[in-house]
């Protein structure tokens, strides 16, 4: 079953992409909730949290609370208000004594990784993943989460447990040719997103990676995201 995942009220719809720029990462968020991207409490704390500009290329940290995509080489950001779509969509939730596993195909900078590890918290540490098909982009990625845990590790004002390590396994390789029958994905994953337009002929070689009432999120066929 496929749906739209970017469910933000119609009236705000075609008002909300693009505008979500900030000169911070705390504005920027403010106008995700103001324009009804992010309308739930717990993506916007995570939002807050995870500062963009420590996973944008360093040429472009001007632009890292701008409301639009960011590409440099092969290392790519979506626009702000797409990971706030995405997140939501995700039905990401924490609770007490349970965990939660997900898995990023084409994970890029770790941004979203980093944001949906805050969200799960502690208890979804060891199962989350990444695979991402350009080594160098993984350099990028694991740089840049360093940096973000050295900021957290900064800030005498964060009440909230940080991950140990942030630990999300990261990969080199394609995720359309991941072993269903191969370590996690034995069990399947209860949420997956995929960064890049997939071809729906080839949705079969995720969602067969899925748990039991597991979502995936993703770029199917066009630039729209399904759920």
């Amino acid at each position: 079953h496929i749906d739209p995942p970017c469910t933000a009220p119609k009236e705000v719809q075609s008002n909300m992409a693009w505008r979500s720029s900030g000169s911070t990462n705390e504005e920027m968020v403010d106008k995700l909730v103001e324009y009804g991207v992010v309308r739930s409490a717990h993506i916007a704390r995570a939002l807050r949290r995870v500062d963009r500009v420590h996973f944008v290329p360093e040429e472009l940290q001007g632009q890292a609370h701008s409301d639009q995509p960011l590409k440099v080489g092969n290392v790519h950001m979506s626009a702000p208000h797409m990971y706030g779509c995405i997140l939501e969509a995700l039905e990401l939730e924490s609770n007490p004594g349970t965990s939660m596993s997900f898995l990023n195909v084409g994970s890029g900078t770790g941004y979203l990784s980093c944001i949906v590890a805050s969200i799960l918290g502690p208890n979804s540490a060891d199962v989350q993943y990444g695979v991402e098909i350009h080594e160098e982009v993984i350099e990028h990625c694991h740089a840049s989460i360093e940096k973000w845990l050295q900021s957290q590790e900064a800030d005498t004002d964060e009440t909230e447990v940080v991950p140990p390590k942030c630990n999300i396994h990261f990969a080199q390789g394609n995720g359309l040719n991941i072993d269903p029958m191969q370590g996690e994905a034995r069990i399947g994953f209860d949420r997956i997103y995929v960064g890049a337009t997939m071809r729906s002929r080839d949705l079969h070689k995720l969602t067969r990676l899925l748990s039991p009432n597991g979502i995936l999120v993703s770029p199917i066929d066009s630039d729209d995201l399904v759920k």
